[in-house]
């Protein structure tokens, strides 16, 4: 077996089992009535979409605009940019010393957007690229939508279940992206090397920056919600962000600048949240209530 094989053989499994198992931990920790429940503070929920539907995707057409990056990597950053409602995010808040109610709160939001949001968003942010928004919509709706369904659902009838159930899964999603980031680097060695002196890196260090900064904007007026909107803004989805390139751009530099990004934003963000949360009382409890 050659090393391309093993590498197809590895993504295989591990690209749609972090998908899964990501959607599966966020969906173990909520019942229903917690996912309608950010609806009622209408104010966060639009900072929040606006942040990462409208505020990611100008800032990555802004940059690579800017930064001349090549075409396919600019593919990559776009798709990122559209892929918001990463489970990390409950990882850096938890750093951070944010909210984790408000977190979680919005986590759940975004996820479902990203999913309607994709399909649509992606043809009109990439024009001249081909495209296929069903295949979009289908890959989401069996890696995201449907696990997540499920294991609220399961949470919502059987929480005892869910609740053990949920940090298994959890460090099963973790172990699946170390693999399926390392795998990915090994299997486009060549190809993340021939992005050094594109200017890919510095454009996804300057989208990772732009979008914290401008989340944290965002999310000022409520307290504790700068870090908690500059990180869901600054930490993109993965998952969805794999498995859309994966899917419909394999075998060009959109897939190894998505791995490329994955690596950076850790490398960021980690320290980041761990310089707020210095000395930071945890702030818990208040996703329900507007200020």
């Amino acid at each position: 077996m050659d090393l391309q094989t093993a590498t197809d053989a590895v993504a295989a499994v591990a690209v749609p089992l972090f998908a899964v198992t990501s959607m599966v931990a966020v969906g173990l920790g909520h019942t229903v009535q917690q996912f309608l429940a950010p609806l009622r503070d209408v104010r966060l929920v639009l900072a929040g979409m606006a942040a990462n539907f409208v505020v990611a995707p100008a800032v990555a057409f802004c940059v690579v605009a800017a930064l001349g990056i090549p075409g396919e990597a600019r593919t990559g950053l776009m798709v990122l940019a559209c892929a918001a409602g990463a489970p990390f995010v409950l990882k850096l808040s938890k750093l951070a010393r944010a909210d984790m109610a408000v977190s979680s709160s919005l986590l759940a939001v975004m996820l479902l957007a990203t999913i309607g949001y994709m399909p649509v968003a992606l043809p009109v942010l990439l024009p001249g690229v081909e495209v296929a928004p069903g295949a979009i919509a289908s890959v989401l709706l069996l890696t995201m939508f449907l696990p997540l369904v499920g294991a609220v659902l399961l949470r919502q009838f059987t929480p005892t279940a869910a609740r053990l159930a949920q940090g298994h899964v959890g460090r099963l999603s973790l172990v699946a992206m170390v693999v399926m980031l390392a795998n990915q680097f090994v299997a486009d060695h060549r190809e993340l090397a021939g992005l050094v002196g594109t200017g890919t890196i510095m454009a996804i260090l300057a989208f990772i920056a732009l979008n914290f900064g401008l989340g944290w904007v965002l999310g000022f007026w409520r307290p504790g919600g700068g870090a908690v909107l500059g990180i869901s803004a600054s930490q993109r989805n993965m998952g969805a962000a794999t498995v859309v390139v994966i899917a419909n751009f394999e075998d060009s530099l959109a897939v190894p600048t998505v791995v490329l990004a994955g690596f950076l934003a850790l490398i960021v963000l980690v320290p980041v949240a761990r310089w707020l949360g210095r000395g930071a009382a945890p702030r818990v409890g208040e996703a329900l209530s507007a200020p």
